[in-house]
């Protein structure tokens, strides 16, 4: 399911004017430049580990103008606000699928909530720096990423009510300021790795995605009622 920002379409259309010669075009599937400079952009992302996307080396890629994309942005704030959209659709996507898989108990699903987020974090280290990186694009424009940041955060204090209800987390603190806890913490384990400080602290990056879920595993059982021995 794609963001309202990130149009689709099924329907060839005549050749137009934004391509080049017409070998160029079989790079992409016409009529849907706007998803291609999109997808192009994530993977040049994700291949150079740079977040400052160069839309001259996206339409290069593509096989089209370097003007080109253009006709389907404003802006290049533009172009990051769908890149930063796409982002969070595969990551909501990897946590649906994780969630589906998960135990049942509302604790388990909270623990597998955060391991999903650092999986993707993990995996696609540009992606994570890019959406985290809001003056890089326009937040306030989005709809789309404002309803994901809000169902994060809803989904994460609901967790947390219903593990508190089951009887597997401590009620003395405040369901949304355990929520906070636990996201912040998600997160900043995320910020070290991308940023490359998880070394100083003794983690490589062979065991930085172990070390960091059994880190969130032992934040998780310090607030359990009743605690694993």
């Amino acid at each position: 399911m794609r963001s309202a920002y990130i149009a689709q379409s099924t329907h060839c259309q005549p050749f137009a004017e934004d391509t080049m010669p017409n070998d160029t075009t079989r790079r992409y599937h016409h009529g849907n430049l706007r998803q291609a400079v999109i997808d192009t952009a994530l993977q040049l992302a994700d291949e150079s580990g740079d977040e400052r996307i160069s839309l001259r080396e996206v339409a290069r890629r593509i096989g089209v103008s370097s003007g080109a994309p253009f006709r389907h942005f404003a802006d290049h704030a533009a172009l990051m606000t769908a890149i930063a959209e796409e982002a969070t659709v595969r990551l909501r996507l990897m946590v649906d699928r994780d969630q589906h898989q998960s135990p049942p108990a509302a604790i388990e699903r909270l623990r597998t909530l955060g391991h999903s987020f650092l999986a993707w974090a993990l995996q696609h280290p540009t992606s994570f720096r890019l959406v985290s990186a809001r003056r890089l694009y326009d937040f306030n424009a989005s709809p789309a990423l404002k309803s994901h940041f809000q169902a994060v955060r809803e989904r994460t204090v609901t967790l947390v009510m219903q593990a508190q209800s089951e009887g597997d987390l401590q009620h003395d603190v405040a369901p949304e300021r355990l929520a906070l806890m636990l996201r912040s913490a998600v997160y900043g384990m995320a910020r070290m790795h991308v940023d490359g400080q998880l070394a100083q602290w003794g983690v490589g990056p062979r065991a930085a995605r172990r070390e960091l879920q059994a880190t969130l595993d032992a934040l998780i059982d310090g607030f359990r009622r009743n605690r694993p021995r």
